[in-house]
């Protein structure tokens, strides 16, 4: 089986390596951080607006918990010091940068020991294009580099990032998902409707499937469970959240472009109750544990006993509970978008082998590489990109029966109380 699972990691590169070379056109750029946990301790958010058809703006929002202060003598004060460059590149033309921008930021330190740097950056950016603008953080203290992607889509008036999202206090919201019962104000310099049709759709997506599995992939069909019609007053729309679900703020009728307000949990990210671990754990469940779990009396002594019987002792259960769930939790953060990040094929992926060596970013999808480029021996990893009116964070998997191998040796490994690329 060994030898079958070489063979086919060597035959699937190469004859990715014969497409990439004979196309026309082929644009990706590679980075070895993207999704690893040291990237992603800096706790930062990325907003894109765009003004009008020739500028745009990121906003960003930095937590100076993981940024270094430091003094240049006894006799001043501490602060941190960063750096933030921005790097432009068109969708079809992603090895070109089109422009790039760097912002300094320098912070006092003050009796606040957790607070957020905020800021914005006017950039160049032309209507009627798709971009991909990769930030980069550097903090000169610390000598470390943080790296982010951000997907931009100008091609017209009408998408997501041509609206600001504020709370009742006018606080700019960065996220794309919300908790029961918020409220939030929708404005745009780009658009000037009156009235508006939201849809409704209730939350009812399964998990990924196995990445071996053949069976026919679940299609989105778009009919709403309910609709309703909201107003601009005095250049904004109040719009309510209830329940858990999300709600579609429609732009434009022929192409569903709009807005899509994504309502989980008040904890979401977060794992937070006994029934939410026992449905995140179903990859490495077998279906008689999954049912012995979610069907017990006292589900939180059936999953407890799960994890410490592939533990073997509570110290090695709590690490693997850690490490497990700290996944799940950083999936949602990175690719939620109708469904929880941690059901989607990249979080199934992420959960169970952990972040990749490589992400390869293409056109229309990623690569993700477990190992070295060109090594027969690594995982290679496909998503292809879905246009999708909801979201541009939608990806599927390109499945094949030669995965079996590898999925079962990772999902061995934490059976066995092993953490699989504990990165």
């Amino acid at each position: 089986m060994n030898g079958y699972r070489i063979l086919y990691c060597f035959i699937f590169f190469i004859m990715w390596g014969l497409h990439a070379c004979t196309s026309q056109r082929v644009n990706q750029s590679s980075t070895d951080r993207l999704y690893k946990k040291e990237n992603n301790e800096l706790n930062a958010r990325y907003l894109i607006y765009h003004i009008n058809d020739s500028v745009s703006q990121l906003f960003y929002e930095i937590s100076n918990e993981a940024l270094v202060y430091k003094r240049t003598d006894t006799s001043n004060y501490f602060y941190c010091h960063v750096k933030l460059m921005l790097k432009v590149s068109s969708e079809d033309e992603l090895r070109h940068v089109m422009d790039t921008t760097t912002l300094v930021i320098k912070d006092r330190q003050t009796d606040a020991v957790v607070k957020q740097l905020k800021g914005e950056i006017l950039f160049p950016l032309k209507k009627g294009m798709n971009y991909y603008v990769d930030i980069e953080v550097f903090d000169v203290h610390k000598k470390t580099l943080y790296g982010h992607s951000e997907f931009s889509n100008k091609s017209s008036n009408e998408s997501r990032q041509n609206f600001l999202i504020t709370n009742y206090r006018d606080e700019l919201l960065f996220s794309s998902y919300y908790k029961p019962e918020d409220v939030v104000y929708i404005r745009s310099q780009r658009n000037r409707e009156k009235l508006y049709e939201v849809d409704f759709f209730k939350p009812n997506f399964k998990l990924a499937l196995p990445p071996f599995s053949m069976e026919q992939m679940q299609h989105f069909s778009y009919k709403p469970d309910s609709s309703f019609s909201v107003y601009q007053v005095s250049d904004k729309i109040e719009l309510s959240l209830p329940a858990k679900g999300f709600f579609h703020l429609k732009t434009n009728k022929n192409t569903k472009d709009g807005v899509t307000f994504f309502v989980y949990e008040s904890s979401f990210p977060k794992i937070k109750n006994t029934e939410q671990m026992i449905h995140a754990t179903r990859y490495i469940m077998s279906k008689k544990e999954f049912d012995n779990c979610i069907f017990s009396d006292d589900k939180k002594a059936a999953i407890d006993k799960f994890w410490l019987d592939i533990a073997g002792s509570n110290e090695r259960a709590k690490e693997l509970i850690r490490k497990y769930y700290g996944r799940v939790q950083e999936a949602n953060k990175l690719f939620t978008s109708f469904q929880e990040g941690w059901k989607t094929d990249r979080g199934m992926i992420f959960i169970v082998f952990g972040a990749p060596n490589k992400v390869t970013k293409r056109k229309n999808g990623e690569i993700w590489t477990y190992g070295e480029l060109g090594n027969p021996h690594s995982i290679v990893f496909a998503f292809t990109k879905i246009v999708n009116p909801f979201t541009d964070n939608d990806y599927f998997l390109e499945r094949s029966e030669a995965y079996k191998v590898s999925w079962y040796e990772a999902v061995d490994m934490w059976r066995q109380g092993r953490i699989y690329l504990d990165n």
